[in-house]
């Protein structure tokens, strides 16, 4: 038995480049919850280290044998074995985008990995996906090579309404995995566009949604993936104009003296809910918040934005 030579983390797989434990853990994962695990941070830090990888791309004899080795137990086995996606996985985080390609995933891959596959090797952030794919030694030797056509990931549009939110999975582990990977890797400019977006179609839903409804809708995961968010620190980021005027207005709403109505007032436990988005913890605090904030929001309030949270 091989025990293990050091720790690692979610938080240090990118800039430590740990994609040989990441592999690990999934050639490891209980097969009946892959599906679950792709859509949590697991799937989006496997996703961003394959994203990382490019044609150029030094492996070590290690990483290549591993590689070889998932490679010959696919030649031995079939893409139709129980084993099958969790080594494909494995497999992606060896596998830069433009160099495996497999012919009629959707015959062999559960829905969730046929989304992967086509999403890391026949997307819209392929660089490659604009020239014919040709075998290389990185696909598997009994996965056929040809290229299907480009398939741009689809999240489906983002709810209008908070009610809806609560029950779309996908957005909500979008939610967290963007808030995680953004803190993690601040510079990657494709996780900022996304969350940024994301952050957009957020504060309008809590635009919309009514002040009564809030305290029941923060109590399920959408509260979690709320602070996730605001921990993340994206709220140092220059804003679009968009963003710059929807700060404005509530700030002004929260503010009495520009002519808003302040605490207490209709909407304007909306307004801090998106005020919160856009300003960076510890930059804005209210004065006697015991008075003028709901007990379910005071705690997180107190823990999370009151003071200054580390940002990397």
């Amino acid at each position: 038995m091989q025990l293990p030579s050091g720790v690692w983390g979610l938080s240090t797989c990118v800039a430590s480049d740990q994609r040989d434990q990441l592999a690990e853990f999934w050639m490891a994962a209980p097969q009946d919850q892959l599906a679950a695990l792709w859509g949590t941070p697991f799937g989006e830090v496997t996703r961003h280290l394959v994203r990382q990888l490019n044609p150029q791309t030094q492996f070590s004899p290690s990483q290549i044998a591993r590689r070889e080795s998932i490679g010959g137990w696919f030649n031995q086995h079939g893409l139709s074995h129980p084993l099958a996606p969790q080594l494909m996985v494995a497999n992606f985080l060896y596998s830069p985008p433009g160099l495996l390609t497999i012919n009629n995933p959707e015959q062999y891959f559960p829905e969730w990995l046929l989304g992967a596959y086509r999403e890391l090797y026949q997307g819209q952030h392929n660089p490659a996906q604009h020239r014919p794919a040709q075998p290389t030694s990185t696909a598997p030797a009994a996965v056929p090579t040809a290229f299907a056509a480009p398939s741009a990931p689809d999240f489906g549009a983002f709810p209008a309404t908070l009610h809806d939110l609560v029950d779309n999975r996908i957005q909500l582990n979008r939610m967290l995995g963007l808030s995680n990977l953004y803190y993690i890797d601040p510079e990657d400019q494709e996780i900022l566009a996304e969350l940024v977006e994301l952050r957009s179609n957020l504060a309008e839903a809590i635009q919309r949604c009514p002040e009564a409804d809030l305290e029941r809708l923060w109590a399920t995961d959408l509260g979690d993936r709320y602070w996730a968010m605001v921990r993340s620190g994206v709220q140092k980021e220059p804003l679009n104009p968009a963003d710059e005027s929807r700060k404005q207005a509530v700030s002004v709403a929260l503010t009495p003296s520009l002519g808003g109505g302040g605490f207490g007032s209709p909407g304007a436990l909306n307004a801090f809910l998106i005020a919160m988005l856009y300003y960076l913890p510890g930059t804005m605090k209210v004065d006697e918040p015991q008075q003028k904030l709901p007990q379910w929001l005071l705690s997180a309030y107190e823990q999370i934005f009151a003071q200054p949270q580390p940002v990397a």
